[in-house]
């Protein structure tokens, strides 16, 4: 029978009483049962904690490790030390039953008098606190828990199930025969996951998505669906509408955090190509991260298909193997198929508190024990250099197993990395899916993933370029798709021997084993279950994979990898330098395997000597031009040494410099594009080669407006673009934009129809290229109505009005004139002869004191009248004051020059005081339908000096 996961939901409200003697640290008072090791306690565990002066070492795993409470204290199974460990030991007892919960428990729980975690004669449990209240739920006389188990006691009821593992509740009088079951092996406290991302700042270039979506056209995550578990994304968002799918799992909360991931995992690109993910044609399925931080039950998996679920959110530290990472596990390996992809957290510049790695900034700091998992995809970020910046979080594991295994661009976190990882992930899986007719295993995907990953600045140019903090580098998503493509991946069982045959010219043949492993027990000193070994044969030469120092040690955890057999992780990865041209033996053995059957995955790739790939822009892609924000141009090579960046306008007849003495190895150049229409070209060139990209197209933006909108049609216009030989107009589809019309034109005329109100428009070059689309626009919110935009009124120094007319086109529109109103009819008061203008003015020169009104009269060609919405000004000429109407019914607008500190007060005809209204802005408006009908005396006053009166008379 499995031992069982508790995920323990505590509310507790006393501490723990006083018990027996002191204890010798805080450890031990939290840790330790008072009976000497050695003695038979009736409540004896059968663990030991023991307390080193130093750090033992891996000779320490002789004695039946259990836990790593930090550097120096350990739960372990024996004590039987030779003579050079006895002497480092500081104390031993026996040990109690607290190590099974995590430290977040631990840090907050706060027993009831009823309810005994430790034994009865311990005096304390220290460094516990009452904020287990305010994110716990217990009720009065019962405890809520979250148990993984294949039986479950009597007295528990159950509330929620899910696989193996059930959310129970039982009795607080029932907790200490529960915890001390032999199943129960972990207890953890619940905790609320965080997003890890707030802006979108996505560049798809970064990681060659952008490259491969242009090289694989037919790529773009067809029939796949990801699952995003945290808040729910915007679904009438333009770039994710019509491929979201509702189920009874998703939150109720909306969040700009989940919209974001969606966008950069799938996007449609429908708004621009900030709105483009790396699927834009993948299915989105949300799942609620506050209702669980498990994973969701095999049926949610198996009812919408979900292959890959983004996890871009955290906790705390968290270095153990816990409830949800054993659960993530056990998913993975019981599917096969179902890729997890988590963020590796953001803060990278934080230690833990506890464990064998306590204390040690910038490293072992993952958020959140399912990131712990061995068969989950966790991903740090990178900025646009792909220097992996400080606040991204990073490993190893608890157990000292190589995390973060990627990273991606990230540069406000590593949610979009994660995110990033996600969508490509789903461009891998319908690539495998066109050809195999069938869901490739998740550790295929990863193998793909980490074996084409780019090597990154920040891993000390080690040959093997793994480090805590990068993992196996960056995520490459073109050279992962062309690694399936070329078909260079391996599957076997437990053992197995392949070869392949190395051409010439190779600077480096690398080789990346991986595979879903049975899910550890809970607690476990090392989450491997089965064991397999990798190595790279050629003649008599035997490669090994690299490897990393585990020691709890800043200088060791930043050491350079060596070879070596490695015993902890499930990615293995060997690669060779200049590898001569040959036959190859890619040998995978299984060292020991707890359960038999193992299957396995190998990904493998020769890089060129010299090899120079243009990255950003991709063949044929499309790139505004004339932007001020310079542009990213991207490269990917091993070549070494400096070198000049040109660009042909001509199709390479001549070239015009943009930088010269570039470091190759950087990798970026940001260039400040000109406006231009046209074909474009790069160069790179070193000191004996040049390296030209593919064909791209540079395009100006067009600047899609709204002439009028008068209901039953309406007109959309463009700016002209020289180079132009007609125009593409998009309308929205339910999905996706879809080509509408051409015309020569720079306008089109809409009638009422049942299309969408979102238009796009592209240039069509004379060569026969379409360019850069515009902004998707809904050209009903455009601020233009029919023909009208504005009509602003305002008072001039010479005491007239001025009238500010903007329309949106003057398409149709023979004639324009002035009205004012006068009486209850509107006259004309004056025309304006119309042009392609569209703002218009005029100047009443012959306007009266008082409240006026004024509208636009337009006729079109065919005789017909528009009018414009009528505005309100107000003119003073001979008053400073005005006050209107009077009579009055109700209402009575007081105007005045100047803003000062006013004050109006009414009198009836004996001088009594009947209202006092003080006025904060030019005009007010003062309520009297209170007053009885009369006539009243209105006074103004200015900081409590007379300055106006007049009769006002109520009705």
């Amino acid at each position: 029978m499995r031992a069982t996961l508790v995920l323990l939901h505590l509310l507790v409200c006393q501490s723990l009483s006083a018990g027996a003697q002191e204890l010798s640290d805080q450890v031990a008072a939290r840790y330790a049962s008072s009976d000497v090791a050695g003695s038979q306690s009736r409540k004896h565990t059968g663990y030991y904690l023991v307390k080193f002066r130093e750090y033992p070492g891996e000779s320490l795993h002789d004695y039946g490790v259990v836990k790593s409470l930090s550097q120096l204290h350990f739960i372990l199974k024996k004590t039987n030390f030779d003579s050079s460990l006895q002497k480092k030991v500081v104390y031993t007892y026996n040990a109690n039953d607290n190590w099974k919960a995590s430290t977040n428990l631990l840090h907050t729980l706060s027993l009831r008098d009823s309810i005994h975690l430790l034994r009865d004669n311990i005096k304390s449990l220290r460094d516990t606190t009452n904020s287990l209240r305010d994110h716990l739920n217990l009720q009065k006389d019962s405890i809520n828990l979250i148990v993984t188990s294949s039986a479950l006691p009597a007295y528990c009821r159950i509330l929620r199930h899910y696989g193996q593992s059930y959310t129970v509740s039982i009795n607080t009088k029932d907790w200490s025969s529960f915890i001390a079951q032999p199943f129960i092996s972990f207890a953890d406290v619940q905790r609320k996951a965080s997003p890890e991302q707030r802006i979108n700042s996505a560049d798809i270039s970064a990681n060659a998505i952008n490259t491969a979506q242009q090289a694989y056209p037919a790529i773009k995550g067809s029939d796949i669906t990801v699952s995003l578990k945290e808040d729910l994304f915007d679904t009438t968002d333009l770039d994710l509408v019509g491929r979201f799918l509702y189920n009874e799992n998703a939150s109720v909360n909306f969040s700009s955090h989940a919209t974001i991931m969606a966008t950069m995992i799938a996007g449609a690109g429908n708004t621009g190509e900030k709105g483009m993910g790396a699927a834009p044609q993948a299915l989105l399925c949300p799942a609620d991260y506050n209702y669980s931080l498990l994973p969701e039950d095999s049926s949610y998996m198996r009812t919408y298909h979900v292959s890959i679920q983004n996890h871009s959110y955290g906790t705390g530290i968290e270095n153990y193997y816990g409830a949800e990472a054993v659960a993530f596990d056990e998913q993975v390996y019981n599917t096969d198929t179902v890729l997890h992809v988590f963020s590796s957290g953001n803060i990278g510049t934080d230690a833990d508190s506890t464990g064998i790695y306590q204390n040690m900034t910038g490293f072992a700091n993952l958020t959140g024990t399912f990131k712990q998992a061995k068969n989950v995809l966790v991903v740090g970020a990178t900025d646009d250099s792909l220097h992996v910046p400080s606040i991204s979080s990073k490993g190893p594991a608890y157990d000292g197993r190589i995390k973060p295994e990627l990273v991606a661009f990230g540069i406000d976190g590593s949610s979009g990395s994660a995110a990033l990882c996600s969508g490509t992930a789903a461009l891998l899986q319908q690539a495998y899916k066109q050809v195999y007719y069938t869901m490739p295993s998740a550790a295929l995907i990863k193998a793909i993933l980490i074996n084409s990953a780019a090597r990154n600045s920040n891993s000390n140019g080690y040959s093997s370029g793994i480090s805590y903090s990068s993992g196996y580098g960056s995520l490459h998503a073109l050279h992962a798709i062309q690694t399936l493509a070329e078909n260079h991946f391996l599957k076997g069982t437990d053992n197995g021997t392949f070869s392949i045959q190395v051409p010439t010219g190779i600077q480096e043949l690398k080789v990346t084993l991986c595979w879903n492993d049975p899910p550890a027990e809970a607690n476990a000193v090392s989450a491997l279950v089965n064991d397999l070994d990798l190595t790279v044969n050629t003649g008599n030469s035997k490669y090994l994979p690299w490897v990393l120092s585990t020691a709890p040690v800043s200088d060791s955890l930043s050491a350079a990898p060596h070879r070596s057999r490695d015993s902890l992780n499930n990615v293995e990865q060997v690669t060779i330098d200049i590898p001569a041209a040959g036959t190859y033996q890619i040998q995978v053995a299984a060292h020991h395997l707890n359960v038999p059957n193992q299957a396995f995955y190998i990904a493998y790739d020769y890089i060129p000597k010299n090899n120079f790939e243009w990255q950003n822009p991709g063949a044929k892609e499309v790139i505004v031009a004339g932007n001020p924000v310079p542009f990213p141009l991207r490269w990917h090579s091993n070549v070494t040494g400096k070198g000049d960046i040109s660009c042909s306008y001509d199709k390479g007849a001549t070239w015009q410099s943009i930088a010269t003495q570039l470091n190759t190895a950087t990798g970026l150049y940001y260039w400040t594009i000109p406006d231009t229409f046209s074909t474009a070209l790069l160069k790179y060139t070193t000191t004996d080669t040049s390296f030209i990209s593919d064909t791209f197209y540079l395009s100006p933006r067009l600047t899609l407006q709204t002439g009028y909108d008068c209901g039953d049609s309406a007109m959309i216009f463009w700016n002209t673009l020289q180079n132009a030989g007609a125009y593409q107009l998009y309308n929205m589809g339910s999905t996706y934009l879809l080509p509408y019309t051409q015309t020569v034109d720079t306008f089109l005329t809409l009638t009422a129809s049942g299309n969408s109100a979102f238009y796009a428009v592209s240039p069509l070059h004379s060569e026969g290229w379409a360019g850069l689309k515009s902004y998707a626009t809904n050209y009903q919110l455009q601020g233009t109505g029919c023909y009208f935009k504005s009509l602003l009124a305002n008072e001039t120094t010479t005491k007239n009005i001025s009238l500010v007319l903007t329309l949106g086109t003057t398409w149709h529109i023979s004639e324009l004139y002035w009205q004012r109103l006068s009486g209850n009819d509107y006259v004309s008061i004056g025309n304006s002869t119309v042009t392609n203008a569209t703002s218009y003015t005029f100047e009443d020169e012959n306007a009266h004191e008082g409240l006026l009104y004024y509208r636009v009269r337009l006729v079109t060609d065919n005789g017909t009248d528009l009018y414009s919405d009528p505005v309100p000004v107000y003119l003073l000429r001979q008053h400073d004051h005005l006050i209107f109407p009077n009579p009055a019914t109700n209402l009575v607008n007081v105007v005045n020059k100047s803003m000062s500190n006013m004050q109006l007060q009414l009198f009836d005809m004996s001088g009594r005081l009947i209202l006092t209204k003080t006025l904060s802005s030019l005009q007010e408006t003062v309520s009297v339908e209170q007053l009885q009908p009369g006539v009243y005396n209105c006074v103004l006053y200015d900081e409590g000096k007379k300055v106006f009166s007049t009769k006002l008379v109520k009705l």
